[in-house]
């Protein structure tokens, strides 16, 4: 049986794949895995159980997950929210899998020891972050594993943004980083991502994922607000026909820029291709 599924969104390597996947593909052994959740303001997904390797993505403090291998100190994992695949820290974890309640709404906020901002903060979490809601005291929300945020930076997951280009634009000026998924590294697809979820979307993490998956093709001529324009290995979202937001590694960081510059950069990155696709969300 010949292994074809795509390996970023199907747990399996030569010597392992995970217990759903029997029938489907070949293994010496499988694993039914166990469930997991991410305890740390951000941990990094990578394609090798070494730091030294690619960080293809990354996990937010909240996210569940199913692990279906513990070696040297690192997990072999599949992310509940987008079935990406990699390896994490084991450390990063817990076994302990908690419903969450309110989603990071700030680009950014501090867990604190106390509800009291004086407090030197024990961790930094992120935008779309998933939390539990314990109790509150004052201004503060207690989450769990007994933190405390700012009750202003979350909000309930229920309720979602409705622009995902405003809430692209509060990213510009992030800093260029492969796999980033925050304000402090985010790369194209991970600020698509991001945006779009924010707004209640369901969005693979890959940029050619994203081109397979989200929208209704349109044509060139139709381009308006939030359509996403996809080049070979990028992606942009639209601000209106003449310009878009994106994070590229050109000026290694989220920026505004005419739509046709990034098509003749690319086309010159390339070797002639361009524009590959519009999608527009609805």
């Amino acid at each position: 049986m010949t292994n074809t599924l795509p390996p970023r969104l199907h747990p399996y390597r030569d010597d392992l794949a995970a217990e759903y996947l029997k029938g489907k593909l070949t293994a010496v052994r499988y694993s039914k895995g166990y469930p997991a959740q991410v305890i740390v303001g951000q941990s990094s997904l990578r394609r090798h159980p070494v730091v030294e390797s690619v960080q293809d993505s990354e996990l937010l403090f909240g996210e569940k997950l199913t692990v279906y291998e513990e070696k040297d100190g690192w997990a072999w994992v599949q992310n509940a929210r987008d079935s990406y695949v990699g390896y994490v820290r084991f450390s990063d974890l817990s076994r302990e899998v908690r419903a969450t309640t309110h989603r990071v709404t700030a680009l950014r906020t501090y867990v604190y020891p106390q509800p009291d901002m004086k407090t030197p903060p024990l961790d930094l979490l992120s935008m779309q972050s998933a939390v539990l809601s314990l109790r509150q005291e004052g201004r503060f929300t207690q989450i769990q594993g007994g933190g405390w945020v700012f009750t202003d930076h979350i909000s309930p997951q229920s309720e979602t943004a409705a622009d995902h280009v405003s809430v692209a634009k509060r990213f510009l000026g992030t800093p260029y980083c492969w796999g980033g998924k925050t304000s402090i590294g985010i790369d194209c697809s991970g600020l698509v991502q991001i945006a779009l979820g924010a707004c209640g979307h369901s969005v693979l993490r890959d940029t050619g994922m994203q081109e397979q998956t989200l929208g209704t093709p349109i044509n060139s001529d139709q381009v308006t607000t939030g359509d996403l324009l996809y080049w070979p290995g990028h992606v942009a979202i639209a601000l209106d026909s003449k310009t878009a937001i994106h994070a590229t590694a050109h000026s290694m960081d989220v920026t505004i820029e005419p739509i046709s510059h990034i098509t003749e950069r690319v086309e010159m990155d390339t070797g002639g291709t361009g524009m590959t696709a519009i999608k527009r969300i609805s």
